[in-house]
């Protein structure tokens, strides 16, 4: 069999995109449009109506102690990634989708599902559950919160075809598979999975592979499992056993050992055919380089007959534990009787913490690491996430700084130190850590975006320019490099380019609600003010909260006489935040502008009240306060104005004006040659100068 025939006989390769490290996947649509890879039962029970709704939110508590910090939804279950406040630990709450809850099927196979979870008991290679409880009336699994390395998908379909699946990486995840299985049926006897797939093999930060998900293992079918990895035997709805697992493992190393899928096949009466009828392709036809031993046992593995595969876990474990050793000279770890957690299981409890947001806790989780371990990297460099996280920059530097004496070399580190110093304001040091982060490693387009930042707020524009088109020569998608670029263009005031920019951005990512913002500052700019409301309206459709929004927004209605909308739009701004000195400040000019002088002085007087050395808001007032012929009012308004600033030219003409109104000449002729001291072509002060002479002259 040729290479060609090879391929063609397999399913589509995992396409990878190797310059941005991503993990590698064919089209996900494509994919998710395919009936193999939805469990069938999943699809049966799911409602006609998709629904991403659940019973809790985040921020809520789970019977009063776990804190909802992340949701993510399987196909007839949800996981609640939570705060656990009794044990401070992370932890994952799985439960049935709010669509299932009085679906009694699901809720029998979750019930199921639970026990034997639970029958278990501890195994580095399954995903742990501690205990199952039953919260307001629905049962939950309580397990370890387990995430994937930085970059990478949580399972392990996120590894398929990924440049860091080698050889070694894909034997030892091969082995942790089946220690975990071996485990699982030691536990409980004549257990079978019934839906062992890529999916149900979560990833944690060091890539160990735990076997997950024992919904399927008492389903009343046999064929309940998935299309593109069900036996022979489930195919046919006969009585199953440990080999059906094995089978569905093969496919699995199939796709590991190869990133290919298994066979050509698209719909589910085509992964059937290919299941029941179809000889999967040699493995080194697509891999040359991969050993024959490894091709023949996966095949094996694959067998139609159940009696030619692996007839137990035990077979398959010494299988890969000699390849393990033959690899890496290691020998396979046998014996997982402690509870202790090691270093580096602290090390991902930290992890999880800190994807949970809880930072004090993953703190105290770094700090258990190094009392074990004072030399792990990885503890230094989450103590100093942590400490970044909790505001404490010097002290996060300082980890930082303690993971690179380990390993200098330690690009992010190097790049996290250098946002910690840059948010210290100490950017020339900030760029001295991104250049040692660059020197390691050239094309990480994160750094140069950050580089760029530095740069820009040191007002070296062109520079910040060139950093940002450095990261845009990576990776032409990255949103936040346009979006710098386009912000550090508008510093130059080279508008048009800098909106070309923001557009380049939203083209990335429409819903970027800080490009739109500021696309409508740089319209304003231009006094394209129409525009630039559409801008603003495309950033609160995102973020109706949007504070600065609102208010430029409203400035933007303001410079096209629309008074009455803009003094809605800062109304919006006073809703959300009523302290905003400088939207009541603006309500105030709009008032003004509509001649309702009085909700104008009130408007102003809101101002003051939070900040009474707002000049502008004196002045405003004085104005409305003139208009209302309230003129020794509006004059004291006006000196309050000048004791801030004495060089306000506009508060000194203003006074004029209402010392003239209140038949007081000379005074207004005085307070006009303070408006000429500090701009002589002040063409207004020349008039009202003039003619307050004029009156001073007439009255004597």
């Amino acid at each position: 069999m040729s290479t060609a025939d090879a391929t063609r006989l397999a399913g589509e390769a995992y396409r990878t995109r190797l310059a941005r490290g991503e993990a590698a996947t064919f089209d996900d649509k494509t994919r998710l449009a395919q009936e193999g890879y939805q469990s069938r039962l999943a699809r049966s029970a799911a409602n006609a109506q998709s629904d991403a709704s659940e019973i809790y939110k985040l921020g809520e508590k789970i019977g009063g102690r776990y804190e909802v910090s992340a949701i993510h939804h399987g196909e007839l279950g949800v996981v609640y990634g939570c705060f656990d406040h009794q044990t401070k630990l992370p932890r994952a709450l799985k439960t049935v989708r709010a669509r299932h809850a009085r679906d009694k099927q699901v809720l029998s196979l979750f019930e199921s599902e639970a026990t034997i979870w639970i029958s278990l008991e501890k195994h580095p290679y399954i995903v742990r559950a501690y205990l199952v409880e039953r919260i307001n009336s629905l049962p939950y699994v309580i397990t370890e919160y387990v995430r994937g390395p930085e970059g990478m998908e949580g399972d392990l379909r996120g590894w398929l075809g990924h440049p860091r699946l080698t050889l070694p990486m894909a034997v030892a995840m091969a082995l942790q598979i089946a220690q975990g299985m071996q485990h699982a049926v030691r536990k409980v006897p004549n257990l079978v999975h019934r839906d062992l797939k890529p999916g149900n093999i979560l990833v944690n930060g060091d890539g160990k592979a735990m076997v997950t998900d024992f919904g399927l293992v008492h389903a009343a079918q046999s064929d309940a499992g998935t299309p593109a990895y069900m036996s022979p035997e489930q195919w046919r709805a006969e009585g199953l056993d440990a080999r059906s697992d094995i089978y569905a493992y093969g496919c699995i190393l199939f796709e590991m050992f190869t990133a290919h899928r298994l066979f050509p096949a698209l719909t589910e009466r085509d992964w059937e055919t290919a299941h029941l009828e179809s000889a999967p392709a040699d493995l080194t036809r697509l891999v040359p380089e991969l050993s024959g031993e490894i091709d023949q046992f996966v095949r094996r593995c694959l067998a139609k007959d159940p009696a030619a595969r692996p007839q137990n876990w035990d077979e398959i474990v010494a299988f890969f534990a000699e390849w393990y050793h033959r690899l890496t000279g290691r020998a396979v770890v046998l014996d997982f009787s402690s509870l202790a957690l090691d270093a580096g299981e602290w090390v991902n409890a930290s992890y999880s913490l800190g994807t949970l947001k809880r930072y004090e806790e993953m703190l105290l989780a770094c700090d258990r690491a190094l009392a074990i371990d004072q030399n792990n990297v990885e503890a230094w460099y989450n103590k100093g996430i942590a400490l970044y996280n909790l505001d404490r920059y010097a002290e996060a530097i300082q980890a930082y700084g303690q993971a690179l004496a380990i390993d200098q070399n330690y690009a992010v580190a190097w790049h996290n130190k250098g946002i910690a110093l840059y948010v210290l304001d100490r950017y020339e040091e900030a760029i001295q850590a991104y250049d040692r982060a660059l020197a390691i490693d050239q094309i990480d387009a994160f750094v140069w975006e950050s580089k760029g930042n530095a740069l820009r707020d040191l007002d070296r524009y062109e520079e910040a320019i060139q950093a940002y088109d450095q990261a845009l020569a990576i990776d032409q998608n990255y949103a936040a490099a346009w979006f710098g670029k386009g912000f550090t263009l508008y510093s130059l005031k080279r508008y048009k380019e800098a909106i070309q920019a923001y557009d380049r951005a939203l083209a990335i990512d429409q819903n970027y609600v800080k490009a739109w913002f500021f696309k409508g500052i740089t319209l304003y700019a231009l006094n394209r003010y129409e525009e630039a409301i559409q801008a603003y309206d495309e950033a609160l459709a995102i973020d109706q909260t949007y504070i600065l929004a609102w208010t430029s927004k409203a400035n933007a209605l303001y410079a096209l006489d629309r008074y009455e909308e803009a003094n809605q739009s800062y109304d919006r701004t006073l809703a959300i935040d009523q302290n905003d000195v400088l939207a009541w400040n603006n309500k105030g000019n709009a008032l003004w502008n509509l001649k309702r002088y009085e909700e104008a002085i009130q408007a102003d007087d809101r101002a003051l009240a939070i900040d009474q050395n707002y000049v502008a808001a004196w002045v405003i007032r004085g104005n409305a306060l003139g208009e209302l012929k309230r003129y020794a009012e509006a004059i004291q308004s006006y000196d309050r104005a000048l004791a801030i600033d004495p060089s306000d030219a506009t508060a000194w003409y203003n006074k004029g004006v209402a010392l003239y109104e209140f038949k007081r000449h000379a005074e207004a002729i005085r307070a006009f040659d303070r408006v000429l001291a500090i701009d002589p072509s002040y063409e207004s002060a020349l008039r009202g100068r003039k003619v307050a002479e004029e009156a001073l002259e007439a009255a004597h």
